[in-house]
């Protein structure tokens, strides 16, 4: 199991820990959009996942899991009037890791 924490308040990664699965909690005005990450495939990706959604305004919360077959599950809580799920997936992708938004 590992876990670290980031050193921006509220930004969190988590590997392979059961309680991982539960992510970011909405406030009243934001959102949690999952989103499916794949290439996932060395110790330092999901970090770099984490960094491209941490720096985007109007996100508040991050929280990267990773799974089996090079992939991870990113859950991001925020300000829906400020960032749209499809952005989101859009600056992942950007920054190396095709990714959508989950059904």
């Amino acid at each position: 199991m590992l876990t670290a924490a980031a050193a921006t308040p509220g930004i969190a990664l988590v590997a392979g820990s059961p309680a991982s699965s539960q992510g970011p909690k909405p406030s009243a005005g934001q959102r949690i959009t999952t989103l499916n990450v794949v290439n996932v495939s060395c110790a330092t990706c999901a970090p770099i996942v984490k960094a491209a959604l941490s720096r985007i305004r109007g996100v508040i919360d991050v929280s990267v899991e990773e799974r089996a077959g090079a992939s991870a599950t990113a859950r991001v809580a925020h300000d829906p009037r400020l960032v749209t799920p499809s952005a989101l997936a859009a600056a992942v992708t950007e920054a190396g890791f095709p990714t959508s938004v989950a059904q």
